[in-house]
């Protein structure tokens, strides 16, 4: 009987190498937007927002070219138009005629322009250590906001703050909030590099200074130079000072260095869920995960593949065998063995055609020999 079953095996199934990504968290718990949505599209045709990342030799060299387009709109300030722009459009026409704003609108001018562009961005809203009630001596500089994006090439959420023009690395790495957070609070900020970028950050003046008086009660009597120690602050330990606290999609991260707080400039903080679980915050995007079930018959051997993708805005998939030309396929089909190593490469491509991580995987066939 056993010699019989292993006339029928079709020879022997090797996994030799595998480079499959990560595939942790729901990817499914945000709203990404659409880049096909009315206003989105307008917003990339009327910024010529393609134009903004061509010619950039990587996509994260796109994601920083970005990074530094949108600050160049505007310098940080404060405007009337607060009252009436409601999204990346709005912001940008303003600025067009000469209006500033401040951390929020850059996040927010950034995201959109990101999923204009097929790249996915998220806003990420940051606090001090200790900005309950009272903090009277920084009023009005107790947190921050910057946008965070996907990035394939590194595999995980980088944060790229368009206001203040900077990204961290640590040996090498762009680093995403939670992580500046980490070192931070760890007794570890001199492992983290703030990579700067121009146009510089410029401290608001003159009219703007103003406005900000009439627009936030509790700063009117500022006056530039009051602004100007406030912004020193801000930026004295590049701001990585500001991601004691960070806030994603909802959720609030806690730790026993830094248990939640409930007021913040004299106000209740507002809603949020607590969460020590980094997947709530940083979950994986644009992968592929693959399964392989064997089959054969009478012509061979193969491998049944099914795909599945964590990418918004999905369009297709697509595989390569050995190294040859890219192909859309389905998520379930047959990948027939030959003698020696097969290579197969999968990857999710979104609706303005920009292509996800790569899923590899080699498998070594033999027929039997018996």
């Amino acid at each position: 009987m056993i010699e019989e079953s292993k006339l029928r095996v079709p020879g022997e199934f090797d996994v030799v190498a595998c480079d499959l990504p990560d595939f942790v968290g729901d990817w499914r718990r945000m709203q990404y937007g659409d880049p096909d949505d009315e206003r989105i599209a307008l917003l990339r045709d009327e910024f010529a927002l393609d134009e903004v990342i061509a010619g950039c030799g990587s996509e994260f060299g796109a994601l920083l070219a970005l990074k530094r387009w949108v600050r160049s709109r505007w310098d940080h300030g404060w405007s009337y138009s607060y009252r009436t722009v409601e999204d990346a459009l709005d912001i940008l026409r303003e600025a067009a005629r000469g209006e500033q704003f401040n951390c929020g609108h850059y996040a927010t001018v950034f995201v959109g322009c990101a999923t204009a562009l097929g790249l996915p961005a998220r806003r990420v809203g940051l606090g001090l250590a200790d900005c309950s009630f009272p903090r009277g001596h920084d009023v009005g500089n107790v947190g921050h906001c910057v946008p965070e994006a996907w990035s394939n090439e590194h595999r995980k959420w980088v944060v790229l703050d368009p206001d203040v023009n900077l990204h961290y690395e640590r040996a090498g790495v762009p680093l995403s909030a939670l992580e500046v957070h980490d070192a931070w609070l760890g007794g570890e900020a001199e492992e983290v590099v703030a990579v700067p970028d121009e146009p510089a950050f410029v401290v608001p003046a003159g009219d703007t200074v103003a406005i900000l008086g009439d627009l936030f009660p509790e700063c009117r009597g500022f006056d530039d130079e009051a602004v100007r120690l406030k912004f020193e602050r801000f930026s004295r330990r590049d701001v990585m000072d500001y991601y004691a606290r960070v806030r994603i999609n909802g959720w609030e991260w806690v730790d026993e260095r830094r248990p939640p707080t409930f007021v913040r400039h004299f106000a209740p903080a507002g809603h949020a869920r607590f969460t020590s679980y980094r997947p709530d915050m940083y979950w994986s995007l644009n992968a592929v995960r693959i399964g392989a079930e064997p089959s054969w018959d009478d012509e061979g051997a193969s491998l049944r593949i099914t795909l599945e993708h964590c990418m918004p805005w999905f369009d297709r998939y697509e595989a390569r065998v050995d190294g040859g030309a890219w192909r859309q396929c389905d998520e379930s089909f047959d990948w027939p063995m030959r003698e020696g190593v097969n290579v197969l490469e999968c990857r999710a491509v979104n609706r303005r055609a920009r292509p996800g991580i790569v899923s590899r995987i080699e498998v070594a066939y033999a027929r039997p020999v018996w």
